[in-house]
Formats: C-alpha cells, structure tokens, sequence
C-alpha cells in the first residue's frame, strides 16, 4: 500500500479531528519529552545542528503512523512555521537568561514558551493537512528523521544522532 494521499482524508477515514490529532501528538510529545534520554538527546540535537525539538518528535510520532514525509515536505514544514519557532526561540533566550534571578519570571516564560511550542506543532499539522505523502505499511520513523534532518542541512553527524533518537524512542514505545 504505497499509495500518496492527503493526510485529512486519512484522517477523515478514520473519524479523528485534525485538531484531536494535534492534541494527541501535543500529549505523545510530552509523555515521550518526559524522558531524560530523550530529552538530552533532543536538545543536544538543536543546539549542536539547529533542529526542531517538535519536528524531531513528530518525525518519529509521524513514522510510527505509517506516514512518510519526504525532504521537500520538510522544507515546507520549516518555512511555514518560521516565524512562530523565531518567537519561540526568542522566549527561550529570555528565560534562559533570568534563569537564577526571577524565579517568578522565569517560570511565566516557560509557560509561554510551552504555549509557543504547542502553536508550532498546530501549524505544523495545519500545514501537513493536504500534503501527498505515502502512508506505508512499515514504520516511517527513520526515513521520516533522515528526510527532517537532511532538510534542515545538517550532516551525516546529525542522521546519526537522529537515528539514535529514534531507535531511543522506539524501545520507550514498545
């Protein structure tokens, strides 16, 4: 079954909402994020090579699905949400740098930062509604995590770290 379709009428087949399926990606994300390993892995990915913490995770929530997104699909996803994970970003910088000195402060710019993250993943669902994809039998999850981050230009040291991330996520999911 390597046929290309839209994600909505896949979504419509099976009766699920794509703002329901936002929301379970939203609770996926912060289930799986919970984990240390993850955690670390994901993080080390965006400082060291400039990838998304989301796109990362939806890059694997994706592939456990079956729904494949090729590079040029990734490359949309970025565009698109460009200007909301700047947002995000610049929030993050705040927070990190009145870490010790505001508690208060600090914990409110998480909170928004939080909101910021959750407004990435809806667009970027948003964005993903309409795209010709594949929806594949087998699990995507590499093939969606090397396609993100050859999207995002950042070398054969990254898809080495994405697949970890992947293979780290996978055993968490059995």
């Amino acid at each position: 079954m390597n046929n290309a379709t839209n994600l909505d009428l896949v979504l419509e087949q099976k009766d699920i909402s794509a703002a329901d399926w936002a929301d379970e990606f939203w609770d996926w994300t912060c289930a799986v994020y919970a984990d240390g390993d993850v955690q670390t892995l994901c993080l080390a990915m965006q400082n060291r090579f400039n990838c998304n913490v989301n796109f990362l995770l939806l890059a694997i929530w994706l592939g456990q699905r079956h729904y494949l997104i090729s590079k040029t699909g990734w490359s949309m996803l970025i565009k698109r949400t460009e200007r909301l994970r700047e947002g995000v970003r610049k929030i993050r910088q705040s927070r990190r740098k009145i870490k010790l000195a505001d508690r208060q402060k600090y914990e409110e710019l998480l909170d928004l930062e939080l909101k910021g993250e959750n407004l990435v993943q809806a667009k970027a669902m948003d964005t993903l509604l309409g795209f010709n994809n594949s929806i594949l039998e087998e699990s995507t999850v590499e093939p969606n995590l090397i396609n993100y981050v050859r999207a995002t230009s950042s070398g054969d040291e990254a898809e080495k770290d994405a697949k970890a991330l992947g293979a780290l996520v996978q055993k968490l999911s059995d």
